[in-house]
């Protein structure tokens, strides 16, 4: 790739809501990076990490990328702390006058865009007002166009990670904050989602945007740690015994439904107590004192352990032989991706964008009745929330270790692909560039 013009920097203005542990903050952090090398400059703008989560400012500190902090922007709703962010907002964007701002996740999304309108309707009036004394005094007029470019109105670019629209909130609050995103899409440029599905549920579904608006950027990641880890999988480990191990990794709170993933592992345990496997669960949040007691009650301590997070996944994907998802709603889950990129097999519910990693075939299977899964090229897929059809297809990966190791081999070359980090700045540096006005060359 061929940096950019300096003269013709590109100012990207990147707000998301925390940086959490999870694929948002890798995302934004990353392309922050490596962004850099060709000419953009970035400026980072998130919320405070809240108390039941791991924060991910040490992957910003190896990046050399420093975010700037607003206590008042995080994940809940509070509308006074909602107005400070979007106070501070503001005033940043009048201060460093950028390009393009790009939001991320749905709190940031709507408090950055929110601020964005604002600012780009004043900066309107002001180049309004401009034009109008250039015309009455034209000596006065002298800095050109290059300056009308540069300070006028910004472009707006906003990342559907995963949404908020179904499985987090009632029915009517739901239908809220889906009339909130048909009005912030009007004053966005482009719509970037991580998935063809997503985009299909997004627009389709739920009626956000114009077609036009969108763009499918699947995630890219650093994967030379995960790739590394296929090379040690399968080597013996004493500790293990010989047992097969099966991990959950993510935020352990409703969405991710990890209930589903204990209850499947007891249904395999009490029909098969010989199954020679160990389950953990990898991450921390609100329900996990909950879930611990929901292990407990099913007598499971000795099979289920609760890790806490793990910064050296590459060496927990080099152990791993099943990688399970079991959330109710999703993007793109970057444990999937890289636990490919590791050689590691998936048993995932068929929400969002999971189905476009797992298999090549179709976009659903919408006659599934209880307890079914679906055998795929990378993996297997589940019906969201199927107990009796996740426990059946998780039973099936252990005692078919073979197939397991073919479903890792494919996954692997898909992951290695298709979701790579150089992949991923370049689709974005060409989203950014479509929408810059376009200058002559000189002469």
């Amino acid at each position: 790739m061929i940096g950019h013009d300096v003269m013709e920097r590109v100012k990207i203005f990147r707000v998301i809501a925390r940086l959490n542990i999870g694929g948002p903050a890798i995302h934004t952090i990353l392309l922050s990076s490596r962004l850099k090398s060709l000419g953009y400059e970035t400026l980072l703008v998130a919320g405070q990490v809240g108390a039941n989560e791991a924060d991910m400012n040490y992957l910003a500190q190896v990046e050399r990328v420093e975010p700037v902090i607003i206590p008042r922007l995080g994940r809940r709703l509070l509308p006074l702390s909602d107005l400070a962010a979007f106070l501070h907002i503001l005033r940043l964007l009048f201060s460093w006058r950028p390009s393009i701002v790009h939001t991320h996740t749905a709190k940031a999304g709507a408090v950055g865009r929110a601020a964005t309108a604002v600012y780009n309707t004043a900066q309107g009036a002001r180049h309004r007002a401009q034009g109008i004394a250039r015309r009455r005094f034209p000596r006065q007029g002298t800095r050109g166009q290059k300056e009308a470019i540069d300070n006028g109105k910004c472009k707006v670019v906003h990342t559907f990670h995963g949404h908020v629209l179904s499985g987090y909130f009632s029915p009517l609050k739901s239908k809220f904050f889906q009339l909130i995103e048909k009005m912030l899409a009007k004053c966005t440029d482009a719509i970037v989602v991580v998935s063809e599905a997503q985009r299909k549920e997004l627009s389709g579904k739920y009626g956000i945007g114009k077609a036009e608006q969108y763009r499918v950027i699947p995630l890219g990641l650093n994967l030379g740690q995960f790739t590394q880890a296929a090379t040690k999988r399968f080597t013996p480990r004493p500790d293990l015994d010989g047992k097969m191990l099966v991990a959950i990794i993510g935020r352990l709170t409703a969405i991710k439904n990890h209930s589903l993933f204990i209850e499947s592992v007891s249904a395999i345990v009490k029909n098969q107590r010989d199954t020679r496997a160990k389950f953990l669960i990898v991450g921390d949040g609100e329900l996990r004192e909950d879930l611990e007691k929901m292990v407990k009650d099913l007598e499971l301590e000795e099979r289920v352990i609760f890790t806490g997070w793990i910064r050296d996944l590459g060496s927990l994907y080099a152990d791993l032989d099943v990688l399970a998802v079991t959330s109710d709603n999703e993007g793109t889950p970057v444990a999937v991706i890289e636990a490919m990129a590791a050689g590691v097999p998936v048993i995932a519910t068929d929400v969002g964008g999971v189905r476009e990693l797992i298999s090549e075939w179709g976009m659903g299977n919408a006659e599934w009745r209880e307890g079914e899964f679906e055998v795929c090229e990378r993996g297997i897929l589940v019906r969201r929330g199927d107990r009796k059809g996740f426990a059946k297809g998780l039973k099936y990966l252990l005692e078919y270790p073979d197939e397991c190791k073919e479903m890792g081999r494919r996954g692997q070359d898909y992951a290695i692909q298709n979701h790579t980090m150089d992949r991923l700045v370049a689709d974005m540096d060409q989203l950014y560039q479509s929408l810059m006005p376009k200058r002559d060359k000189p002469i």
